[in-house]
């Protein structure tokens, strides 16, 4: 249990957290929204160069490569998750152990995928849309050229899960941003001056992978990357538990093909081929909420994944409001657009092409639509945290039901009258937001101690301490003093207790004298102290300068400089602690000590 003696601390803020997020956060969203140009700007391409078809094409091979997709999101996030929390333990042998493991898995069955997928794409496009339909041999065409890319584009998914978790967004935003560089350029080149058609695009997403996979490749001969690929890892060696980990999304990314493919074929035979061309719409809508979306919430993977390894559920707090609050102010704004601009959406995508009684027809149902945004991204924000923290089964109840009720809410007023079938949409959010509620209810109702929502654990097992520090030599000799008064409370030895002081002493000084310059009463560092029976962890954060001193003592022993009582302390924190680690990470100087109680 937390520490409950008269000197609780409840100082900590969100100052390193809410930096932590933007540097994830910033590079995540500009990526996302570097990709969603590239989708949008390549669907106004395909449409206004090929047709109205064409986009419809590419929207019936959706199905088919969400079901490729998922296994990114089964491997990829859920290495990824397993990875953050075992960085956050600061066990790097496991971290590069499970990174070996879900690389090579994603390789090889992107590699099968590819080339299997190119014999079978025609059939598996007659799975979803009539082979007498006009829109069958544009999306046979696209489908089995963009298929022969998936080795890539896997390998890209899983490659971008752990950079971004190694503390290095930008590179992500980096490859996102040249990948669809490249796309837009073959884009143009292939279909207007090669006179490919939608085959031309299909090659363009396909050098665009290539190009990703390329540049996230350079993050491994960076310095700060802390990944290293084990050849020798075999293969099956706990890929069941990624796979557990990840199939919360995966099963999401599953469904949303399934789902794809069910309303496909109610909107087709309920609505034919202009219902057909506004449910497109409405597709690449969702898509740019997605993408929003995964920007913002994987910071919860990432930062959250590393905070639940270092059992700061306070933090993790922190966090999950923090990124609710962007979440649904950036929904909010394109609700909005989407209320109040519905013609001019539709004509970006080639509905100028359309008859005007049909493109009256499409602001009703795009509006309608607007609605299910906000609460699906708020349930599905906290789908991904019930899953940091261990509700599994209710992450993976979440994925299922965010998607099935959609599609039958959409079946169920479809029957009812053919212009209601838009009002499934709204309807599903309202019911999922509302089995959520619920089920924190219950949960919260059994375990106070959960959080209700949130339910992250008011506890964090074992008694701790958790606080932030102003930068002042003040605020730091108030916070030695509460740190020692809260380790006599745990009946912690006098000698441990001098140690603990001691370090953290020094190492916060050291923050003070040489890694912040300016403004430092502005600047906070964080101290999480936890006990357990055999010994005491003590982390320290601060967004100074990279000072790593696990390195900085290895060069003063080197030049063997006793009389260097300015670097001293540094030489007696590796001394007097039984271990210490060091990571920079998200902009970020992270000290790791352990002392035997």
């Amino acid at each position: 249990m937390p520490y409950d003696g008269p000197y609780q601390m409840n100082k900590r803020n969100g100052y390193l957290i809410s930096k932590a997020l933007h540097t994830f956060m910033w590079a995540s969203i500009l990526s996302s929204v570097a990709q969603l140009l590239s989708i949008l700007i390549d669907a106004i391409v395909v449409s206004n160069l090929i047709g109205p078809d064409a986009i419809s094409a590419v929207n019936v091979s959706v199905p088919v490569l969400s079901l490729v997709g998922c296994l990114g999101a089964l491997i990829g996030v859920g290495g990824s998750i397993v990875a953050a929390k075992a960085m956050g333990l600061r066990n790097m042998e496991e971290t590069n152990r499970v990174f070996s493991v879900s690389l090579k898995a994603t390789l090889i069955f992107g590699l099968f995928i590819s080339v299997v997928g190119y014999f079978l794409a025609p059939a598996m496009v007659g799975l979803v849309c009539p082979t007498d339909s006009r829109i069958y041999p544009l999306a046979a065409s696209y489908l089995q050229i963009i298929i022969t890319g998936m080795v890539f584009m896997l390998g890209t998914f899983t490659l971008q899960s752990f950079i971004k978790t190694d503390g290095n967004p930008k590179l992500v935003m980096r490859a996102v941003v040249i990948g669809c560089i490249v796309n837009l350029f073959f884009d143009i080149i292939f279909i207007k001056a090669f006179d490919m058609g939608i085959a031309g695009s299909a090659w363009a997403s396909v050098l665009s992978y290539m190009a990703a996979f390329g540049v996230c490749l350079v993050h491994f001969r960076m310095p700060r990357c802390s990944l290293r690929f084990q050849f020798n890892a075999p293969i099956t060696n706990g890929l069941a538990n990624l796979a557990k980990e990840g199939a919360p999304l995966s099963i999401n990314s599953l469904l949303l093909g399934v789902c794809t493919y069910f309303i496909n074929t109610i909107v087709l035979h309920v609505a034919g081929d202009d219902g057909m061309y506004v449910w497109s719409l409405c597709l690449q809508l969702f898509t740019i909420m997605q993408l929003v979306l995964g920007g913002i919430s994987t910071s919860i993977y990432a930062i959250g994944g590393l905070l639940a390894g270092e059992r700061d559920m306070e933090g993790l707090g922190i966090l999950t409001r923090r990124v609710l609050v962007y979440v649904c102010s950036v929904l909010a704004v394109i609700v909005v657009v989407m209320m109040v601009y519905p013609e001019m959406l539709a004509s970006l995508f080639g509905g100028s092409r359309l008859a005007d009684n049909t493109m009256t027809d499409v602001a009703s149902p795009i509006r309608i639509y607007a609605l299910l945004l906000v609460p699906y991204a708020v349930v599905a924000v906290l789908r991904s945290l019930y899953q940091i923290i261990g509700f599994r089964g209710m992450s993976m109840i979440l994925s299922i039901t965010q998607l099935v009720a959609m599609v039958v809410c959409v079946w169920m007023l479809a029957l009812v009258s053919p212009d209601m079938l838009w009002w499934g949409f709204p309807v599903s959010g309202i019911i999922l937001l509302l089995v959520t509620v619920f089920f924190s209810w219950q949960k919260h109702r059994q375990q106070p101690q959960l959080a209700m929502m949130t339910l992250i654990p008011q506890t964090a097992g074992g008694k701790s301490l958790n606080f932030s520090v102003r930068l002042t030599r003040e605020d730091v000799r108030n916070a030695l003093a509460e740190i020692k008064t809260f380790l006599k409370e745990c009946q912690v030895s006098d000698s441990t207790i001098f140690n603990i002081r001691l370090c953290c002493e020094e190492l916060l000084n050291n923050i003070i004298d040489y890694a912040v310059e300016k403004y430092k009463d502005k600047h906070f560092a964080d101290v999480h102290i936890r006990l357990t029976e055999t010994q005491v962890s003590v982390l320290l954060k601060d967004d100074g300068r990279p000072f790593n001193p696990v390195f900085k003592n290895k060069e003063l022993r080197e030049k063997n400089t006793d009389t260097d009582y300015e670097h001293l302390g540094l030489l007696l924190v590796t001394g007097e602690s039984s271990s210490i680690n060091y990571q920079y990470r998200y902009d970020q100087n992270m000290v790791f000590l352990t002392f035997k109680r």
